[in-house]
């Protein structure tokens, strides 16, 4: 039975660095189904020193080699032979530079490989995404707490339309001008509009719309309440829905002097999150556990009507003293 090794990227976080074999490893056991072989002895472990993800299985098809290349934790695939790693080409997809990921610094970004690994995991459970996919069409993606537009740019990356739904103004002018001077750095033809709603519901939000390389691509990112994602995205539905949840214990909600929960934000706009996910498509949540219980957050999900997606190994881990992270997927019938 062939043999293979991945090889870990290196992280910048010394904290996610220990646990990226580990997460690898889940994510690896994740996304299995989708492989031409049934995937065996998964595991980590230490060759010559380096931590290392191995399983078994039989030869790598292109299709195999390509998810295989596009997990979020490879760095290098081989095949073992032995005692011997012979590499094999990795084929990751980029639509982009990869400095669209990792240009952004600012207080409180997500590990970008963390980003990553919540996208694989969402899009492995969204059978609306590969079947858009297998007919040729665009996936597409949002984020309903966008923040500065981290998923959005990793959905970019693997040349999805994407969108975005944040409450505070400042991150969205943020990624605005981000996105904006990074196309025209890169010399990729765009076109940038501005709405505002004056009236009714969405009085008082605004969204931006980026229309990349003559529709290549779309963009947009709505600055007000993720509560009415439905309306801020003209009612259109997404084949996948990722959000990295607040790790406070508040997050503003529809004023600038009202906040709630992690908990009662999901509570609150899990039914909104469920009308914008297309039949077939999933939603990917991180989140706090320090903060909110995987009971509590599997509720308000089931309760919106979506489908936990049981995974065969945890994504927990330690990010600091004051958040342990995880990863719940969910899917709309």
């Amino acid at each position: 039975m062939p043999s293979y090794a991945l090889l870990t990227k290196e992280s910048a976080n010394r904290v996610y660095a220990d646990a990226a074999p580990d997460l690898l490893a889940a994510e690896l056991s994740a996304v299995a189904e989708h492989f031409s072989f049934e995937v065996a002895n998964v595991g980590v472990s230490s060759l010559g020193g380096v931590p290392y993800v191995l399983f078994d299985g039989d030869e790598l098809t292109n299709t195999d080699q390509f998810i295989a290349s596009n997990l979020s934790g490879t760095r290098a695939l081989f095949a073992k032979e032995g005692d011997t790693l012979r590499p094999l080409d990795l084929q990751p997809l980029e639509w982009f530079d990869d400095d669209l990921i990792s240009i952004q610094r600012y207080s409180g970004k997500t590990n970008e490989q963390f980003t990553h690994l919540l996208l694989n995991l969402t899009i492995a459970a969204s059978t609306a995404a590969r079947d858009r996919a297998a007919r040729g069409d665009q996936v597409t993606l949002l984020d309903p707490v966008a923040g500065r537009g981290s998923s959005m740019n990793r959905g970019l990356m693997y040349g999805f339309d994407v969108a975005g739904v944040e409450r505070n103004d400042k991150d969205v002018d943020q990624y605005r001008n981000f996105i904006t001077t990074y196309l025209k750095d890169h010399r990729v033809k765009h076109k940038a509009e501005t709405e505002r709603f004056r009236k009714g519901e969405l009085s008082g939000s605004s969204a931006f719309d980026v229309d990349i390389d003559r529709g290549r691509q779309s963009l947009r990112m709505a600055c007000g309440d993720t509560a009415k994602a439905k309306q801020l995205m003209s009612g259109q539905n997404f084949d996948v829905v990722v959000g990295d949840l607040p790790y406070g214990v508040q997050h503003v909600a529809t004023g600038k002097n009202v906040r709630r929960s992690p908990v009662e934000l999901v509570q609150d706009s899990a039914r909104a999150w469920h009308s914008v996910t297309a039949k077939g498509g999933a939603i990917g949540l991180a989140w706090n556990l320090l903060t909110m219980s995987r009971d509590d957050l599997t509720v308000a999900l089931q309760s919106a009507g979506f489908t936990i997606v049981e995974h065969p190994r945890s994504f927990e881990h330690v990010v600091d003293r004051a958040i342990t992270r995880d990863i719940l997927v969910a899917t709309r019938s």
